[in-house]
């Protein structure tokens, strides 16, 4: 009969899709798992990258053969490093035949137990929990799963403003919510990216405490997300001049033309469907501070009825509510009437793009113009 496996203190996986919070995780948690009386000899860190099923059995072979060494010093004790690999990740080098056998030995050597004072830790990006040596290792050791952070679902706005507010706090610095909701709109929803963002800010004011809106516009890089929001809101705020101003940005930086257009299109169809929502008062959208997050939780909340008619994602998901509620305040400026002949505008813009020979940058400001006049 085979021996159940127990767990172990010997064994830890870091996975997700949120490659800033795995890599900041594994490196506080190699730290503080490397034996400090084997000095250097006691981390063995086996780079996890690779191009092709060659380099990903060398690297698996590397990290067999570490766990089966005994360290020089420091008793035996041991930390060996599989650092920021996709071994674990569903993708085609790891649905090779090759590959998958290669896994299955480490798991297979994973499950009999490693050497005293010998710990293995895996950083692994795109995890995939369907993986048997991710299954072995969360029967037997310990896991941490970070997925990624997508706005308006779940908790992920709140646990964005959360992690901004504990790197400033880290830096004895402040920013008031006027300048967390410009962050915001400027930084994509992506840990690495408000991080590095933070830093340029923290650097850019100095001693000073304080951060203050005009800090992170002059400082903060604009996502091309950023960028785009910034088109739909000109409009969506009547502000002609402005929207016209933004659509050359994008159109100058190499965006298609019939691309903006489905851009648009998809904004106002939300447009469309947000005002109905808030007719109906199902739903309200306050602007403001905490605005985004109440509305946020009022959606979920929404039975499915409510939201049938809704566009959904390629997985079948409601729309972004984080997006639905930008929408939910633009359609504020319009009539049920005037968001259907936005509607109208667009599909002849699309006509006109498609079968016509007239310039598309013209076409565009035509559709941008006569949507934003009252």
């Amino acid at each position: 009969m085979p021996v159940a496996a127990t767990k172990t203190k010997s064994i830890y996986l870091i996975g997700g899709a949120d490659e800033f919070s795995i890599k900041e995780t594994a490196a506080k948690l190699a730290e503080k798992l490397a034996p400090k009386k084997a000095g250097e000899f006691g981390l063995e860190i086996i780079e996890g990258s690779f191009s092709n099923q060659d380099e990903a059995r060398k690297i698996l072979a590397r990290v067999r053969e570490a766990l089966n060494t005994v360290g020089l010093f420091g008793g035996g004790d041991k930390l060996v490093w599989l650092k920021s690999t996709e071994l674990l990740a569903d993708n085609p080098t790891t649905r090779t035949e090759a590959v998958k056998d290669a896994l299955a030995e480490l798991g297979d050597l994973l499950k009999g137990g490693l050497g005293e004072g010998v710990i293995l830790l895996i950083s692994a990006i795109g995890c995939d929990r369907r993986k048997s040596l991710y299954k072995t290792i969360e029967k037997i050791g310990e896991v941490q799963f970070f997925e990624a952070l997508e706005e308006g679902k779940g908790d992920a706005d709140e646990d964005i403003e959360a992690f901004i507010r504990a790197k400033l706090r880290a830096d004895g610095k402040t920013m008031n919510p006027e300048a967390v909701q410009v962050f915001r709109d400027l930084v994509a929803p992506n840990l690495r990216e408000i991080a590095n963002e933070l830093e340029k800010l923290i650097t850019y004011v100095g001693k000073r405490n304080e951060i203050l809106p005009e800090d992170v516009r002059a400082i903060c890089s604009a996502s091309r997300q950023a960028v785009i929001w910034e088109l739909t809101d000109a409009l969506g705020a009547r502000r002609t001049a402005h929207a016209i101003a933004v659509l050359e940005n994008l159109l100058d930086s190499g965006d298609q033309p019939i691309g903006i257009l489905m851009m648009l299109v998809a904004q106002f169809r939300l447009m469309l469907l947000a005002r109905d929502l808030l007719q109906r008062k199902l739903i309200t959208a306050r602007d403001g501070q905490g605005g985004n997050f109440e509305f946020v939780k009022a959606f979920e909340r929404l039975p499915e009825p409510v939201t049938a008619h809704f566009p959904r994602t390629k997985e079948g998901a409601l729309p972004n509510a984080w997006r639905l509620y930008r929408c939910a305040l633009a359609a504020k400026n319009f009539s049920t009437t005037e968001l259907i002949r936005a509607m109208d505008l667009l599909l002849e813009a699309n006509r006109q793009l498609v079968t016509t020979q007239l310039d598309d940058r013209l076409v565009l400001e035509e559709a941008i113009a006569k949507i934003a006049r009252k």
